[in-house]
């Protein structure tokens, strides 16, 4: 599947007009090989994100619409990535020393000019599906949501569920890096607290898609003022906001919190809470997913 992820992003000529537009890593050649392999060439963008180290709105700005942008466009491609993680996310700046403090030091100043830009890569894990795929009712077996790194999984099978929905999946994971990373912005831009909820929200119907979430965040850029976007802030990575939707939704202020009330998660059911205490031990689990199975539920 990596293989034809890859052959397919070496077609879609957007990837290719500039640098990176699309905010997704596409290879610069495949070498074929007679034998069941091939050679991926990849441009030169380096892994050392160094996320909590932003240090204006502007460069948080930067990072959610590179990334938001990326995963909007694999999902129109129907390509599900299914390992959304730090490490599966580029900067195009690349430093070949070992890490020091002047190559960190370059990294900080090329993050805060205007040409830095964030790359979507690392395809072993994704899935893609035919075109005509539909990205709200799209269904894959609950199993495979256990697929990449669990460290931004969403809770959408953690009840015991037979099946689940990876384009919406990725959406979340997305929007809890955001949470984990970003929350200390919210003061200055008070708007991601509702794009950061609908990402999130465990109510997978409401969830934004991925072009939903970009637009809603581009009205949300477009309406900073320079002076919001050099905004200072000092990030403080923090995961007690992905489990406890009111530690964040709190940083708004009253009239913030009534005007987007709609957008807030509801609390978890009672049903949801049990299923997800039953399914707490492996035995819980198979026997919750068996019984759901079979009573189609």
């Amino acid at each position: 599947m990596e293989y034809q992820i890859y052959k397919h992003l070496s077609s879609c000529e957007q990837l290719y007009a500039g640098d990176a537009p699309g905010c997704v890593l596409p290879p610069t050649a495949i070498i074929e090989s007679p034998y069941q392999f091939a050679f991926v060439a990849m441009p030169m963008w380096g892994a050392r994100l160094s996320i909590r180290k932003f240090d204006s709105i502007r460069q948080v700005f930067n990072f959610i619409r590179s990334t938001l942008t990326g995963l909007a466009l694999l999902h129109r491609h129907r390509i599900a990535h299914r390992d959304i993680h730090e490490t599966n996310i580029l900067v195009n700046w690349y430093c070949g020393d070992a890490p020091h403090q002047s190559c960190a030091q370059r990294l900080s100043k090329h993050n805060r000019s205007p040409a830095a830009a964030y790359a979507l890569f690392d395809f072993d894990m994704s899935l893609q599906l035919p075109l005509e795929t539909n990205l709200e009712h799209c269904r894959r077996p609950a199993l495979e949501a256990f697929t990449g790194k669990e460290t931004y999984h969403p809770a959408d099978v953690y009840q015991g569920e037979t099946h689940y929905n990876p384009f919406a999946f990725d959406v979340a994971c997305l929007g809890n890096l955001y949470l984990y990373h970003f929350a200390e912005a919210i003061p200055s831009v008070p708007l991601l607290v509702p794009l950061f909820a609908k990402m999130t929200t465990h109510i997978i119907d409401d969830r934004y898609s991925a072009q939903e979430a970009l637009t809603f965040f581009s009205e949300i850029e477009a309406a900073s003022s320079p002076e919001i976007l050099d905004c200072v802030v000092l990030l403080k990575p923090d995961f007690d906001p992905l489990d406890d939707p009111d530690l964040y939704w709190s940083r708004l202020d009253p009239e913030h919190q009534a005007s987007w009330q709609s957008h807030k998660p509801p609390q978890r059911s009672w049903i949801t809470r049990l299923l997800r205490w039953l399914t707490s031990t492996e035995t819980g689990y198979w026997t919750i997913t068996s019984l759901r199975r079979t009573l189609h539920i």
